[in-house]
């Protein structure tokens, strides 16, 4: 994969290639955190494979989604294995939800997502599957004292790639990648800080016996209960 500055200027040579109206997406979240499953504070300091909170400036916010419930759960590592083959629950999540998420993407002028499942796209910037779903960990885990020591001290390709992709501002509400758990799924990566009027990432759960709502929008990017 290409470093950083080639990212940067293969990431502002994309053009978004799709909107994502009214699509389904999926989220696994602790019950305990169900009445505000999309806040957002927390991934300014959570490393993920396409954000590094070291590295980046200005940190940001990202909000990530699967297609299917039980890619969402692989993700989350509620279950363990791979698919087709063995898979187990993981006995050290505790209680757990899967939630089914509204996500309405709709852009504004040339403002979208880009598809980096998409094979085309990928040979815009030169990554194959293989290295966007490969190892990102490792850099920051690696050491002189580690058997392997180097890759390290810095960010993963595919977190300078996010960085890069959240940094054209002007052209990117999120990116869809493929899945590094199910190799033949998606994962959904929405930047709050982008979402333009009209967008908007949503829920419902049950309280009570009441419907409440928590919405993601460009106002909230935090999200907030709606009334």
């Amino acid at each position: 994969m290409k470093d950083g500055l080639a990212l940067a200027a293969g990431a502002a040579a994309l053009t978004p290639v799709k909107s994502l109206p009214q699509t389904k997406w999926f989220r696994v979240v602790s019950t305990s955190h169900l009445p505000a499953a999309l806040s957002t504070v927390h991934t300014l300091k959570a490393p993920s494979r396409f954000y590094d909170p070291y590295s980046a400036a200005p940190r940001f916010r990202t909000l990530y989604f699967s297609d299917d419930p039980i890619v969402a759960q692989f993700e989350a590592q509620v279950l363990l294995g791979s698919l087709p083959r063995v898979r187990v629950p993981n006995p050290t999540r505790g209680a757990w939800v899967v939630l089914t998420v509204t996500v309405s993407l709709l852009g504004v002028g040339t403002i979208g997502v880009i598809d980096l499942s998409d094979v085309k796209t990928q040979g815009s910037l030169s990554p194959s599957v293989q290295e966007l779903t490969g190892d990102w960990e490792g850099y920051r885990l690696r050491s002189p004292s580690t058997n392997v020591s180097a890759p390290r001290n810095r960010a993963a390709p595919t977190q300078e790639l996010g960085e890069a992709i959240y940094e054209e501002s002007g052209k990117f509400e999120g990116f869809c990648a493929v899945s590094a758990k199910v190799s033949t799924n998606r994962n959904l990566i929405v930047f709050p800080d982008h979402l333009q009027p009209g967008s908007f990432v949503e829920y419902e759960w049950d309280e009570a016996g009441a419907p409440r709502r928590y919405r993601v929008d460009e106002q909230h990017p935090d999200g907030r209960l709606l009334p």
